[in-house]
């Protein structure tokens, strides 16, 4: 049996589960699976028991495979392993070994007494996390050229804020967020256009906030100088 193999028979846990059970409902909304078919995967994902039971799920899916977290491996957004990502207009980027491309190592966005404010055109990984202990976290994609199809943030809330922005069309699910002493709002479609990235939040908020929306008077008053 070779390593690759191997490492597949690892157990997973209800993080790993819910996480394919999520895709799966994405994949469905965007007319890949049918009713059918969704129920039969979601069936076989609650019952899974290590990565190899996973993966074949979702195979066919244009989605970072479970067992992607395994042994330091760089996994594909639909383009060769460990060489590239592919954007949601189809372009491909290099992944390299930078935080963030590998769901064992996510980027992480901290605001402890100050704010973090990632504006303009920044690299945007498929894997963030965010740690609002006592300040604002915002990110805003409203000047990316190009993201992965499906940005996962995972939030670990205390006392802060996070502030998620993003362009017409994209989508974003706060559902797995759960509360504490925080609130959450979104104003943004959480099934986004064909095409176009989705956004999935889950996480604690403790006593901080988690606000998703489009553009406001005031970014679009800062885009219009930034020309």
């Amino acid at each position: 049996m070779d390593g690759d193999s191997a490492s597949r028979k690892i157990r997973i846990g209800h993080a790993e589960r819910e996480d394919v059970i999520e895709k799966l409902r994405v994949a469905a909304g965007e007319g890949r699976l049918s009713v059918d078919e969704l129920t039969e995967r979601i069936e076989k994902a609650s019952a899974a028991k290590t990565f190899a039971d996973l993966d074949p799920l979702v195979e066919d899916l244009p989605v970072v495979p479970p067992s992607a977290a395994l042994g330091g491996q760089t996994a594909p957004l639909g383009g060769p392993a460990g060489a590239v990502a592919r954007t949601a207009s189809g372009a491909v980027i290099p992944t390299g070994n930078a935080p963030g491309w590998n769901i064992a190592d996510p980027l992480i966005v901290r605001a402890g007494w100050e704010d973090d404010r990632r504006r303009g055109r920044w690299q945007v990984p498929p894997f963030i996390r965010v740690e609002s202990t006592g300040a604002t976290v915002e990110l805003s994609f409203l000047e990316v050229d190009r993201a992965p199809d499906h940005i996962h943030i995972d939030l670990a809330g205390t006392m802060g804020a996070c502030l998620l922005v993003v362009p017409d069309g994209w989508g974003a699910d706060i559902n797995a967020v759960t509360g504490g002493w925080g609130t959450k709002r979104t104003a943004v479609d959480q099934i986004p256009r064909p095409g176009l990235p989705l956004i999935t939040v889950r996480g604690s908020l403790g006593m901080s906030s988690l606000t998703v929306r489009y553009a406001n008077w005031f970014d679009r008053r800062r885009l219009e100088k930034r020309i």
